[in-house]
């Protein structure tokens, strides 16, 4: 279950039941808010979809195969790296979004 989403000037980081995932900034290409429609149609290929969030492997014909860590469904970020696409859920995902990419411009 993923708990909370935090940024700093070094990596991502979503606190989980189990451990955190971190994501270096290093390794983030972009960053963007996107809507609920983005997520439309998928399928869970592994994981959780509802019960206690949205999580683990997902596909659809919008972004292919991506990792999600959701409470709820609405304010989602998607975070693009070298390797992976991740969807986020996020409180302020225009603040996030922002900070994210002022720190990929330095």
């Amino acid at each position: 279950m993923p708990i909370r989403l935090k940024v700093d000037g070094e990596k991502i980081a979503v606190s989980r039941l189990f451990g955190a995932l971190e994501i270096p900034l290093s390794e983030v290409t972009s960053v963007a808010p996107i809507s609920k429609s983005y997520i439309d149609g998928s399928i869970r290929t592994f994981g959780s979809g509802g019960a206690g969030g949205y999580l683990g492997r997902f596909k659809n014909k919008t972004l292919g195969r991506y990792t999600m860590y959701a409470t709820e469904l609405t304010h989602l970020v998607l975070v693009r790296t070298r390797q992976k696409k991740y969807v986020f859920s996020c409180t302020q995902p225009q603040e996030f979004v922002a900070y994210v990419q002022a720190r990929l411009k330095q």
